[in-house]
């Protein structure tokens, strides 16, 4: 160690010469070692930096996905109430057309005991309903108010099995009665075989029944079977409403 401190700092020529020949010999031999002793290090360090850089990426795409469930959110509300502006302003219509015949309800539940399909409606005796009154939508007929107390009537919608209404073909003389099944689609009876009617008539109150007025639109038929024995046919029928999602209803005043 004193040999290599003297000729560290002597100043001899000879002694420098050969010793910066050794000095740079030592560089050639140790600098690919200190490079590689370097290489965990730079390797920790990116990878340091790498994951505070991914840190920082999942806060952000957090906060991008709180946002777009916020906007999401936001828009669904506003789509909704769009819809139901929609639903009431042709519930609106509907009325301006026959002012003073109808009162308007909100549907506030169901009741599917007793094997009757009904719904609730806020409208009761205080609001002038009475029992047997036609529900409608602007879309076509919803069913009948079957129990009506001060502020709440029970409404049997007309796919209820109990259901039946005599209705037309439109633009044809086919006369039929439209009974409920319990389940969606309503049948069509009485209808002969040779009667006009296929597949895609619409159906409309006769007004002959005594409980629904003549004209409202009731459904359209869907299949016609007329190679069952006997000598109707079968008719099954969509109606135009979905009764599971109702919000809105006009009950008509007798007149």
């Amino acid at each position: 160690m004193l040999v290599v401190s003297f000729l560290s700092f002597t100043n001899t020529p000879l002694v420098v010469k050969s010793f910066t020949a050794v000095k740079g010999g030592l560089s050639i031999a140790i600098g690919p070692v200190l490079k590689a002793i370097g290489k965990p290090t730079e390797a920790v360090s990116g990878g340091f930096n790498g994951y505070i850089n991914l840190v920082n990426t999942k806060k952000e795409n957090n906060e991008l996905k709180k946002q777009l469930d916020t906007t999401l959110i936001e828009n669904q509300r506003l789509s909704e109430l769009e819809r139901e502006n929609k639903r009431l302003k042709r519930i609106l219509n509907f009325i301006e057309q026959k002012p003073g015949t109808m009162i308007a309800a909100k549907v506030t539940g169901e009741d599917l005991k007793n094997w009757f399909r009904c719904i609730i409606v806020d409208k009761g005796k205080e609001s002038g309903v009475k029992v047997r009154m036609p529900v409608v939508t602007h879309r076509g007929i919803v069913g009948q108010a079957v129990e009506v107390n001060q502020w709440h009537s029970k409404v049997m919608v007309i796919n209820d099995t109990n259901s039946s209404i005599d209705v037309n073909v439109e633009g044809k003389n086919t006369r039929g009665l439209l009974e409920g099944t319990g389940q969606n689609t309503l049948k069509l009876k009485y209808v002969v075989k040779n009667d006009e009617i296929e597949i895609g008539d619409k159906l409309a109150t006769s007004g002959k029944d005594g409980i629904f007025p003549k004209g409202i639109p009731v459904g359209i038929v869907i299949t016609v079977n007329k190679n069952k024995s006997g000598i109707f046919a079968d008719i099954e029928v969509m109606p135009f409403n979905n009764f599971k999602q109702l919000d809105e209803v006009l009950i008509v005043k007798k007149q």
